[in-house]
């Protein structure tokens, strides 16, 4: 789904559709995460960077984000516990905001 929806992106952003001139926002309604074109990228590419440091954690906001997956959800597919979801979902989500919005 990942892949999907970033591969959609990309072509929605190329120069030959008109490139910036039209926004398009995707909504993930269960936790209310609203992602520009451009931010699904950014995120894709530091979900890439993630995986070099962290696969697990990787695959928890995968789950999370992408599949809509609850944190039980989650740990029956992955085979941890559901507060190890929790932690995992904590840290990766402080690691993405940190690559995604660095200080200036």
């Amino acid at each position: 789904m990942r892949q999907v929806l970033v591969d959609h992106a990309r072509r929605r952003m190329a120069e030959k559709r008109g490139g910036q001139w039209e926004r398009t926002t995707l909504a993930e309604g269960r936790y209310g995460i609203a992602a520009t074109l451009e931010d699904l990228v950014a995120l894709d590419a530091a979900l890439d960077r993630l995986d070099a440091v962290d696969p697990r954690l990787r695959q928890v906001v995968e789950h999370r984000y992408f599949a809509g997956l609850t944190d039980r959800e989650i740990a029956e597919v992955m085979g941890i516990t559901e507060r190890t979801v929790q932690r995992d979902w904590a840290r990766a989500r402080a690691w993405l905001y940190k690559e995604l919005y660095p200080a200036p």
